[in-house]
């Protein structure tokens, strides 16, 4: 027979960062609590499945509070999307754009395509190597721009 002093098994989680957010909810309510396999989990992630992920214990006599503060406040998932991760996907204005398409997927460097004027065609043959125009290639369209 489980006596209030004893400590109980309250919930689990795959990810060490979740674990220790509610841990850290739990302490600011006044309710003493600790971790298991958390750095087992931290240092080898593929083991979490085995192991039962990282274990949050409490004293029995405080167990329903703790779920009742955890059902409350619920811990953020660590793999939720946030804002700042789409803006990361925003359209950069500083990017050269193609402006037969729009892509954004250029590079600049030697011309791929004979865009030899003619003294570029004379300096070439007397210097024995070839002297091209550098231009900005879309890969989206294939054409080249200046």
């Amino acid at each position: 027979m489980p006596t209030p002093d004893s400590v109980v098994f309250l919930e689990s989680y795959y990810e060490p960062m979740a674990a220790n957010l509610a841990r850290t909810r739990l302490e600011a309510a006044g309710i003493p609590c600790f971790l298991s396999n958390e750095h087992l989990v931290s240092l080898m992630p593929l083991y979490s499945p085995i192991t039962g992920g990282v274990r949050l214990h409490v004293r029995q006599r405080d167990a329903e509070a703790a779920v009742e503060i955890l059902r409350t406040v619920s811990v953020p998932l660590a793999t939720t999307p946030d804002e700042a991760s789409f803006a990361a996907d925003a359209p950069d204005p500083v990017t050269p754009r193609c402006p037969h398409c729009g892509s954004s997927d250029v590079a600049y460097g030697p011309a791929t395509r004979n865009t030899y004027g003619f003294w570029s065609a004379l300096l070439s043959v007397l210097l024995r190597f070839p002297v091209r125009d550098k231009r900005y290639h879309c890969f989206h369209c294939g054409k080249e721009f200046k």
